[in-house]
């Protein structure tokens, strides 16, 4: 483990026998030895994890309280001792052996850069077992800017550079991430955002806006089990924070001021909350904004003009 270049990060809450059965894959078709870290974050469901760890030969980070996905993957990159890292949530299938010795030579090629794994939809059927969905072939996400989805990354079902192994994608999406982690400190990670939502939207913008590049590859399948509910509650208000803390970051006053009304328009008990929130974080948050704009070689404008979205 010591000569690992790549760490696998998984941070989960309540997945049960999943992690077992993520961790027999990745041992099934990783041939570089990446080192692995669980981050438990605070699971109630009773199961013993920290065996899972010692059997799968993993580091394991326990949370006694819980700290989200967000921050969660953020101690999972200050924590690895590898220059790459992989960031995968805790139910994922893996096909092709030698995949994570591929990320890494395109890591080492591509410094600046986020890959995204090519996702196969799974379902777990009525009798348990897990089966392929029916699905069109996804090529990444955009994000989404219209009135009832503002600032949400939606599938993108067509190729935008058919027979190329890799595409530039407006937004990654699949929960396999892998990056560098000097990259990853650079851009401040997922700093700001709480408990669940928006990690893909918010560092998608960041590599866009830095000049760096979110990279489809398209021959690494990575299958994600996906679920009717979660396991955990998700409070619809984390969700909405995390949505106009990006506003803030990125829009410009007009724009700002129109999104934020679409959201008061539709939930404004939630809206009135969660703006007392942004006002009592506000110096942390202009800090932040100050940053990713002092570090930025492209403007939202040109991400939306690149991608084919709307501003309006």
């Amino acid at each position: 483990m010591t000569n690992a270049q790549l760490t696998i990060i998984i941070p989960f809450l309540n997945e049960g026998e999943e992690i077992a059965n993520t961790l027999s894959s990745i041992q099934d078709t990783a041939t570089g030895m990446p080192a692995i870290l669980l981050i438990n974050d605070a699971s109630t469901d009773g199961y013993n994890y920290r065996t899972v760890a010692e059997q799968y030969n993993c580091d394991y980070i326990q949370h006694e309280e819980r700290l989200g996905v967000a921050e969660s993957r953020n101690e999972g990159v200050r924590t690895c001792n590898t220059p790459y890292f992989l960031l995968l949530d805790g139910h994922m299938r893996f096909y092709e052996k030698g995949w994570d010795e591929k990320l890494l030579a395109l890591l080492q090629e591509n410094p600046r850069t986020i890959l995204c794994g090519q996702t196969k939809k799974l379902l777990r059927n009525e009798n348990g077992e897990i089966v392929e969905g029916e699905h069109k072939t996804c090529y990444g996400a955009y994000i989404d800017m219209s009135e009832v989805r503002i600032f949400k990354a939606a599938w993108n079902y067509t190729d935008p550079t058919p027979y190329t192994p890799l595409s530039e994608i407006p937004c990654i999406l699949g929960a396999a991430y892998a990056c560098s982690k000097e990259y990853w400190l650079y851009l401040r990670g997922l700093e700001g955002l709480r408990y669940y939502g928006l990690d893909e939207e918010l560092l998608s913008l960041k590599v866009w806006c830095e000049g760096g590049r979110c990279l489809l590859v398209k021959d690494w399948i990575v299958g994600h089990i996906y679920r009717s509910e979660f396991p955990y509650e998700v409070p619809s208000k984390e969700i909405v924070y995390n949505r106009m803390l990006v506003i803030e970051l990125f829009l410009p006053y007009e724009l700002k001021r129109k999104a934020y009304l679409r959201i008061k328009n539709a939930c404004e008990d939630i809206f009135i909350e969660v703006y007392d929130m942004l006002k009592t974080n506000y110096p942390f948050i202009k800090e932040l904004k100050e940053y990713i704009q002092s570090i930025s070689q492209r403007n939202i404008e040109f991400f939306f003009e690149k991608n084919h979205g709307t501003l309006s």
